[in-house]
């Protein structure tokens, strides 16, 4: 855990974050997506303004904020079909190469399932798998990479979140040996690496982030409206990367429905989310009986927020949350009680083969996608449909598999 956590001041990525609840929730409350601003725990005010809609049109609030929030939400609400528009690839140009797969970190069980799911669409299309076991520290990483140039591989994988800015010697000595290298589950769709690690890179693959934010304000206006959001508590954590991105994604949301609303947000370290969440969301709640909405960014922060909400004595609906991730153990919560109330869910098995993908493009000599977009998608969880994900939920059920046909069509299965 110490390394898991040094590796956290280091840069993690959301990935990590996401996905180190499903660790944390066994050992401890719970657990865990940067900018130039420190990573001490505080709370800090954020004021929306009036802004206007993609169509041009300003939003006023009211019943249209509401109605259109509902809409959003009954539109994620369904299982999801497959929607990415690609060229199609001759995978059979990979058979036979070695792919060599560096999670972010091989103890966090939601990493490990995707990587799972990578092998065994890997090796079922004669891509041999290599894993790379790390407990999260870069230098892991950076001794990763060293051994696939060593062994020569065809494919290196920085998987579910290592920062490429953390090992630019080795990539480097990767591309100088013409091994191509990929990156995902890091960087926001619609966002591209940075320049000292576009070169040395041959793709990437990247996730709805910002969406998620922008979903999770769009439930809490769904149910209770304007009125509901005028006072809300957003919970974050600066230090990891997508993080600020997401709250103004949230925060634009906001300001986009319900002008008048204002947004408190409190940012906790990750290391602290086991022991300062709970107090300083029972504070807040406590202290602002307008508080009707709590929206961790990362789901495993709603689990010691719940606790400070019933602590609070408002654990019958006065207050509610909504959150991202899909993590099993917190799409639990809303299962068995009023506190939890949705959660943005994100599919394991889809993102294995989104993953695999573009990892076939690069070994087949392309086409790949160039802007990472694999397109895949977010399921809104609540009362309504919660139990298709299984009693007790599991990572992979609740989204379909219109994503296999999909990605066979495209690869020449039949």
């Amino acid at each position: 855990m110490l390394q898991e956590r040094n590796a956290f001041h280091r840069g993690r990525t959301l990935a990590l974050l996401a996905v180190l609840a499903a660790v944390m929730v066994a050992v401890v409350v719970g657990a865990c997506g940067s900018n130039d601003n420190s990573g001490s725990t505080g709370s800090t005010a954020a004021s929306t303004s009036a802004a206007t809609t993609g169509g041009g049109s300003t939003t006023t609030g009211g019943g249209d904020a509401q109605a259109a929030a509902k809409a959003n939400i009954e539109a994620n609400s369904k299982i999801p079909q497959f929607k990415l528009q690609a060229e199609p690839v001759d995978i059979s140009k990979a058979k036979g190469k070695t792919l060599f797969n560096i999670p972010v970190a091989s103890t966090i069980p939601y990493v490990a399932a995707v990587d799972a799911q990578m092998k065994k669409v890997a090796q079922a299309n004669g891509v041999k798998f290599v894993q790379f076991e790390n407990e999260g520290n870069p230098t892991q990483w950076a001794a990763g990479i060293n051994q696939a140039i060593n062994q020569k591989v065809d494919l290196i994988v920085l998987q579910a979140g290592n920062d490429p800015q953390l090992v630019i010697p080795q990539l480097k000595r990767a591309k100088a040996a013409g091994i191509p290298v990929l990156v995902s589950h890091l960087y926001q769709n619609g966002e591209s690496p940075p320049a000292n690690v576009a070169d040395l890179i041959a793709g990437y693959v990247t996730v709805p982030f910002h969406e998620s934010g922008q979903l999770s304000v769009d439930y809490a206006i769904s149910q209770d409206g304007c009125d509901g959001v005028k006072q809300t508590l957003i919970i974050t954590a600066e230090e990891v990367p997508p993080s600020n991105g997401i709250v103004k994604a949230m925060q634009d949301r906001l300001a986009e429905r319900c002008p008048d609303a204002k947004a408190q947000v409190l940012n906790v370290p990750v290391v602290d989310w086991g022991t300062k969440i709970a107090p300083q969301v029972q504070s807040a709640v406590s202290s602002n009986p307008n508080i009707k909405w709590v929206l961790p960014i990362y789901d495993s922060m709603s689990i010691p927020a719940s606790a400070a909400i019933r602590a609070a004595g408002k654990g019958t609906g006065q207050v509610r949350i909504a959150s991202y991730n899909g993590t099993p153990d917190v799409l639990k919560l809303i299962q068995d009680g009023d506190i939890m109330a949705a959660d943005m869910g994100e599919n394991i098995g889809w993102l294995g083969y989104a993953n695999m993908d573009q990892a076939f493009r690069i070994l087949a000599g392309g086409p790949i996608i160039k802007d990472g977009l694999e397109d895949t998608p977010l399921r809104v969880f609540d009362d309504s449909n919660v139990d298709e994900t299984g009693t007790p939920p599991t990572p992979d059920k609740g989204y379909g598999d219109a994503y296999v046909t999909g990605y066979n069509k495209l690869w020449g299965i039949g």
